[in-house]
């Protein structure tokens, strides 16, 4: 996980480098345009990563919250901010990161309490729910102006096909053959009408 992310961040910070590169290899009279689509790819990926990381931070806030308020009520010893840290850094995996990361914080709640991991469990089952359906689909559509059910069904497809690394790379994928279509076939699909 910790290599994918690392791959992640090097190829978005390298990118710049890689798009002048492949524009170098292009010709001139195709430049302007496979530049421009190029340039809305870029963005696309990058916009897809600052989704997913928005999407970890709400879902370690909101893990953190439920950890704090529970352990206080059950009177248990547990530190938040670690399990909430677990939470943020598996959530940046698409879908299956939450499972992941709950599976971990309950199965450490349930060494301190066992109401505790009940409690936790029901928490993430809810909130994984509400996150898969609503959340996820939600900032990942005004991220790459893909609409909800295109990102829901991409990321299913992504995960069917090619398990752990498909749910990583199924948005922005989606989000690529988008602008792809747009570019390529755009002009067959709506028409220039003439005056």
């Amino acid at each position: 996980i910790i290599s994918v992310l690392v791959m992640t961040f090097m190829m978005l910070v390298e990118g710049p480098q890689w798009k002048r590169r492949f524009l170098a290899l292009q010709a001139k009279n195709k430049l302007e345009k496979r530049s421009r689509v190029l340039k809305e790819m870029y963005g696309m990926v990058t916009g897809y990563v600052n989704g997913q990381l928005l999407i970890a931070m709400i879902s370690a806030v909101f893990a953190f919250f439920a950890l704090a308020i529970a352990s206080t009520i059950l009177q248990v010893s547990i530190n938040p901010v670690a399990m909430a840290a677990i939470v943020g850094l598996f959530g940046l995996i698409p879908l299956i990161g939450n499972i992941i990361s709950s599976v971990i914080v309950v199965l450490f709640c349930l060494f301190a309490s066992v109401p505790l991991a009940i409690v936790m469990a029901i928490f993430f089952l809810v909130y994984q729910q509400v996150e898969n359906a609503t959340l996820q689909p939600y900032i990942q559509s005004k991220y790459n102006e893909l609409t909800p059910l295109t990102v829901f069904v991409a990321a299913i497809i992504g995960v069917s096909v090619a398990g752990f690394l498909g749910a990583l790379i199924a948005i922005p994928v989606a989000g690529c053959l988008r602008i792809y279509i747009k570019e390529y076939y755009g002009h067959k699909l709506n028409p220039v009408k003439e005056d």
